[in-house]
């Protein structure tokens, strides 16, 4: 379940009837959603308020650097991002447990 969109713009301080934009606030909160779940192994839980804050940062900005160059940016994860998401990320490190591996033969 995607966030609303009521909460988008409210995160971004719009009026609450300026819609103007909603199309490309919908299509970045999609990726930011996608973004969260690739980043931590987890489908993307709306109820998981660490990972709906991670797609408020990524929404905001995308919105506000939406061109492939600017001089302002640092060209890097809003801050935070995934501090908020280290604690939900499923940590992949290529070691298996020996009681979870298959047995030999």
């Amino acid at each position: 379940m995607p966030i609303p969109a009521a909460l988008v713009r409210a995160h971004l301080n719009f009026l609450p009837d300026e819609t103007a934009d909603d199309t490309i606030l919908t299509h970045y909160g999609n990726v930011a959603e996608a973004w969260v779940a690739s980043y931590t192994g987890l489908p993307f839980d709306a109820g998981n308020v660490l990972m709906v804050q991670a797609v408020l940062l990524l929404v905001a900005h995308q919105y506000e650097a939406r061109e492939a160059v600017t001089f302002a940016s640092a060209y890097q994860l809003p801050f935070g991002v995934t501090d908020l998401l280290s604690g939900v990320k499923r940590q992949v490190v290529g070691y298996v447990p020996e009681h979870e591996a298959a047995p030999n033969g």
